[in-house]
């Protein structure tokens, strides 16, 4: 289960943009009415914006997003009143959907088997919508009209809640078991507005400033993405080199440093295989990241994990990171074939060291880190050794 303060935190930012959107709308005669009237503009552009970063990036997911809500835009602007409301009816009921879908599924290339799939699964929804809209079906309408309810959710109809309530559901589910923090927090916000914008539809500019909040999330997510493929392990999701570097050019006169090795990790890859060596990884970098005293962990790459220090001496460093060795050597990992399973125990050694004036770097001092390192694997490992 993800922790309260990492939800928070992955959560607060499309969370800020969104409350920041919903006050436009309920304080719109303190705002000039010159920035209603560009909101349709700031729409476009920021999806176009979101198209391109997407297409650039090979994130199609963005761009199965934010087209819908290009086209539910168009179609309010220029269908009668009358599509308009048949197009409203059904998007409340299928963008929620399409959502958790195009969460669901894996990024692959556009043009790849999946990608193809995902192009013709869009395609064939637009053609039933639009199919609804100009040939309607009074037995459909009269299923999606259905009474469920004992309160009123005008203008959504009762299906467009109960679906509403499934997807929230799944995506409140998700935000507090799945690791993929980053998005499904994003998800359920975007989900969230774009059910308060057909709520509260007959309010001035309400639908458009919720689809031009939607299309600043998504921007959003995009941007922290990239930073994360930048500066994160993609197994392990720790902190990876990239941000060791960046994190070590801010240190200031005290710090400490770790490194960290896994114990007999290449024979445990030979015995098992690679797939069971990587769920190693992720068992010790999810220990590792619950590291106390102010410290952070990195995997700086194979089976060598770093932690920083800052501001802290060797003699906290070390203790932080003994209760770390005890720990993951306490922890049960599990490893299954096809007829049993057994539980094991994985080990870890560590070097830590404090920097000094002799030291004309951060790398100087992990490089002392990792002698240490070495001294407690022939130590016997399953140590700590502070040099």
């Amino acid at each position: 289960m993800n922790s309260l303060k990492t939800i928070t935190i992955n959560i607060s930012i499309p969370l800020f943009i969104s409350l920041v959107f919903s006050l436009m709308i309920f304080y719109d005669e303190k705002i000039p009415k010159v920035i209603f009237s560009l909101v349709p503009y700031f729409f476009y552009a920021i999806s176009i914006l979101v198209l391109w970063v997407s297409w650039h990036f090979n994130r199609n997911r963005f761009i199965f997003i934010i087209l819908p809500l290009v086209l539910i835009h168009i179609g309010f602007e220029y269908f009668s009143a009358a599509k308009a409301g048949s197009l409203f009816l059904y998007t409340s009921i299928l963008y929620p959907l399409h959502l958790i879908i195009f969460l669901v599924l894996r990024e692959r290339g556009l043009f790849s088997i999946w990608g193809i799939f995902k192009i013709v699964f869009f395609i064939a929804e637009i053609a039933v919508v639009l199919y609804l809209i100009y040939f309607p079906s009074e037995m459909i309408n009269n299923y999606l009209n259905i009474k469920m309810f004992a309160f009123s959710s005008y203008p959504l109809k009762d299906m467009a809640v109960a679906v509403g309530i499934f997807v929230l559901f799944i995506l409140i589910s998700l935000v507090m078991f799945n690791r993929y923090l980053i998005y499904n927090s994003t998800f359920l916000v975007i989900a969230l507005t774009f059910y308060a914008g057909f709520y509260f539809l007959k309010l001035p500019h309400a639908n458009e400033l919720s689809l031009l909040t939607i299309g600043v999330i998504v921007f959003g997510l995009l941007i922290r993405e990239s930073y994360r493929l930048a500066f994160y392990d993609e197994l392990t999701a720790l902190p990876g080199r990239r941000a060791l570097v960046e994190d070590m050019a801010k240190l200031g006169m005290k710090y400490s440093l770790g490194m960290i090795d896994i114990d007999f990790f290449k024979k445990f890859n030979d015995t098992y295989g690679h797939d069971t060596g990587d769920e190693v990884l992720k068992m010790v970098a999810s220990k590792l990241a619950q590291v106390s005293g102010g410290g952070k962990a990195y995997r700086y790459g194979g089976e060598e994990f770093v932690l920083l220090f800052p501001s802290k001496g060797a003699e906290d460093a070390y203790l932080h990171t003994d209760i770390l060795r005890d720990t993951i050597a306490k922890s049960p990992f599990s490893v299954r074939n096809k007829k049993s399973f057994k539980n094991i125990y994985i080990n870890i050694s560590a070097g830590v060291v404090q920097n000094t004036s002799k030291d004309k770097d951060p790398f100087a001092v992990m490089k002392r880190a990792d002698n240490a390192l070495y001294k407690a694997k022939e130590a016997g490992r399953n140590k700590v050794i502070k040099a």
